[in-house]
C-alpha cells in the first residue's frame, strides 16, 4: 500500500472520477496540469491503491529551482472511499522523502482532515518560505431562487445591475460564437489600458480546452455591438464554480453602466439552474484588487484551512527559513517572468 504516480494516459480520466468526490477544482488534472507546467514547476498525480482498488487521489505541485525542491498539496489528498487519513499522510511523507523534497506543504481539504494533521507533531502550522500563496478566505455566494439571490446583494450591487440594463449588452456563454483569440484580444486591451497582469494566455487556453471536455470550464461574455467588452473565466468542480479571471474594457457606454455585476449574476443563474451547483466562489482572480466589487454580492466569507509544513531536509531548510516574506515576493516575481520565457 503506497502512493503511486498515475500514468500519463490515465490522468485525464481522473477529471471524471473526481466529480464523484468533494475535491476542489485545484486538485483536478485539467486545472493543475495547465497551471503548473513550466521549467520550474510540474504536477505529480498520485493514487493510493489498497487491495487492487483506488482508495485516494492527490495532486502534488512540485516546485524545483536548483537546490530548492518542495512539494505542495492544495486541498488534498482526496479520499475516494472511507479510509484512514493518518495512513495517507504517513505514506505522503514517505513519497516526499523519496522525491528529496526540502519540505512537504499541505493545505487540508476539509476541517476533519485538518484536525487530524494538527495532531501530527511532524507538521508545523506555517508557510516558512511562501512561494505558494492563496487567499485566506473563500468568498462564497450560495444557490437560492433568483428573487432571493438579488435581494441578498448589497444595494449598490443591485443598482449596478439595473444601470447595466440601460445598455443593450448581449450576455452569453462561449460556444461556437467566437474563438479564444477574441478573449485574448480583450485581455491584451486590459493590460494596455489598466496595466493588469494575467497568467500567460496559453495557460487559460489549456485549462479551457481540457476542462471543457469534462464540463468543468466556461467563459461568460458581455458584448456590445458585436464586440466583447467583458469576459469571466469560470472553473468548476462537482459542487461549485469559481471566478478564475476576468477582463473589462469601457467602450461605447458610460462607466457607471458597466456590465460586470450583470454578467456575474448571469453566470450564477446559469450554473445554479442548469448544473445545480451549490455555490459560486468569487474569491479568486485578484481578490485583493477587486475585493470591493466582489463584496457587492455580499458573499459569505469562509476561512480556509491553514498550511502545514513537514520539513525533510533540516539543514537546507534553515538556510531558506532566513528569507523574509518580502524576499519571497521578489522570487515569486522572478518565477513569474521566467515562466513567460519558458
Amino acid at each position: 500500500m503506497s502512493w503511486t504516480v498515475i500514468q500519463s494516459d490515465e490522468i485525464d480520466n481522473w477529471n471524471e472520477k473526481l466529480k464523484k468526490t468533494q475535491a476542489p477544482f485545484y486538485q483536478y488534472p485539467y486545472y493543475a496540469s495547465a497551471l503548473y507546467h513550466t521549467a520550474f514547476s510540474k504536477c505529480r498525480f498520485l493514487k493510493y491503491i489498497e487491495g487492487g482498488k483506488d482508495i485516494a487521489f492527490c495532486t502534488v505541485i512540485e516546485i524545483n529551482f536548483y537546490l530548492f525542491k518542495v512539494g505542495v498539496i492544495d486541498g488534498g489528498p482526496i479520499p475516494l472511499t472511507s479510509t484512514d487519513i493518518t495512513e495517507l499522510i504517513e505514506e505522503l511523507k514517505i513519497f516526499a522523502k523519496k522525491r528529496k523534497y526540502l519540505y512537504l506543504q499541505i493545505m487540508p481539504f476539509n476541517a476533519s482532515f485538518e484536525a487530524i494533521i494538527k495532531k501530527d507533531t511532524g507538521f508545523k502550522k506555517d508557510v516558512f518560505f511562501p512561494f505558494h500563496r492563496i487567499e485566506e478566505a473563500e468568498f462564497n455566494i450560495y444557490r437560492m431562487p433568483e428573487e432571493l439571490l438579488l435581494k441578498s446583494y448589497k444595494l449598490q450591487g443591485r443598482r449596478k445591475i439595473i444601470l447595466a440594463e440601460r445598455v443593450p449588452f448581449e450576455y452569453y456563454k462561449l460556444e461556437n460564437k467566437i474563438t479564444l483569440k477574441d478573449i485574448r484580444e480583450l485581455f491584451k486591451k486590459v493590460i494596455k489600458d489598466k496595466g493588469y497582469n494575467y497568467l500567460p494566455f496559453s495557460i487559460f487556453v489549456n485549462i479551457f480546452r481540457n476542462g471543457r471536455k469534462h464540463q468543468l470550464c466556461d467563459i461568460y461574455i458581455a458584448s456590445l455591438n458585436g464586440e466583447i467588452v467583458n469576459a469571466i473565466f469560470i472553473v468548476k468542480d462537482s459542487q461549485s464554480f469559481y471566478h478564475l479571471s476576468s477582463g473589462l474594457v469601457v467602450k461605447g457606454y458610460k462607466e457607471n453602466e458597466s456590465p460586470p455585476a450583470k454578467l456575474h449574476h448571469f453566470a450564477m443563474m446559469d450554473c445554479f439552474n442548469k448544473e445545480n451547483k451549490s455555490y459560486y466562489n468569487i474569491s479568486y482572480g485578484g481578490s485583493n484588487n477587486l475585493v470591493r466589487f466582489k463584496e457587492l454580492f455580499n458573499p459569505v466569507k469562509v476561512p480556509r484551512s491553514s498550511y502545514y509544513t513537514f520539513v525533510i531536509n533540516t539543514k537546507a531548510f534553515r538556510l531558506f527559513k532566513k528569507f523574509t516574506p518580502e524576499s519571497a515576493d521578489t522570487m515569486r516575481t522572478v518565477f513569474g517572468k521566467l515562466r513567460k520565457l519558458f
